[in-house]
């Protein structure tokens, strides 16, 4: 019979905590893609609530404070220019950097632990059984994992912060049209600015937001990726080229004119 099954109980308590944390790395590998790319969808769109919203729901702490550093940055009056948020996203990504390096410390620490036990296990012959070996084995592989997991974490976390920041760029510039430039067709200063859910019916089309002149009713607007955009009679879709003028029909005006 083990005498001393708390080694063994440290030993199980080392695969679980492994076992974890390798699961949330995993975890945040595979979803952070798809919460940058919702983030991006949010900040073309124009709408900071739902991105900010989103930053809070972020698998990863280290994902979490770079989509909030650039929120709050977006947030801010006078709105940032470019190299704003060129220096906020470099700022998160040194502390993402530094989050990194701290996890990987504690990995060492865990290892370092379970090595030393097996060590004093062994050489106070203590009589722990296989199971005990077993369990500090799978937590000692588990453990090796993690930097690797962490590597690859913040390769995501990087390539999904640029991103995010060429949708901010999006961004400022929608917000910069929508209050510096005049109607086109008459010149009215006051618009409405239609966005989700009013939308979500041409969202498949990437068109997110719209403003309407308030005097004239003229409609104005972007389409994200325009040129993925198919053609459809049924649903509406139709294709229409302008024709171009003539040079001979333009120097027969000049002439009778």
């Amino acid at each position: 019979m083990d005498e001393f099954p708390t080694l063994e109980v440290v030993a199980f308590i080392g695969v679980l905590a492994a076992l974890v944390g390798m699961l949330q790395l995993r975890t945040g590998l595979r979803e952070i893609p798809k919460l940058a790319e919702a983030l991006e969808a949010a900040l073309r769109a124009g709408d900071l609530a739902r991105a900010r919203a989103l930053t809070a729901t972020a698998e990863g702490a280290a994902f979490g404070r770079f989509g909030s550093a650039l929120v709050e940055a977006l947030d801010r009056e006078p709105r940032p220019n470019q190299r704003s948020l060129e220096v906020a996203v470099a700022q998160a990504r040194r502390r993402a950097a530094a989050a990194a390096q701290r996890g990987r410390a504690r990995d060492l620490v865990v290892a370092a632990v379970l090595i030393g036990a097996a060590a004093y296990a062994v050489r106070a012959s203590l009589g722990v059984g296989r199971a005990f070996f077993a369990m500090l084995g799978a937590a000692l592989v588990m453990t090796a994992i993690g930097p690797v997991l962490r590597r690859a974490m913040l390769d995501t976390v990087v390539r999904a912060g640029d991103g995010l920041l060429r949708a901010a760029a999006i961004y400022l510039a929608q917000q910069a049209a929508h209050k510096s430039q005049p109607c086109a067709e008459c010149g009215a200063l006051e618009a409405l600015e239609i966005g989700a859910p009013a939308l979500d019916s041409l969202a498949p089309l990437g068109v997110r937001t719209l403003s309407v002149c308030r005097r004239c009713g003229h409609v104005s607007g972007y389409a994200e990726q325009p040129g993925s955009i198919a053609v459809d009679e049924a649903r509406g879709v139709r294709l229409r080229a302008a024709e171009p003028e003539l040079e001979s029909s333009a120097e027969a005006s000049e002439h009778e004119g």
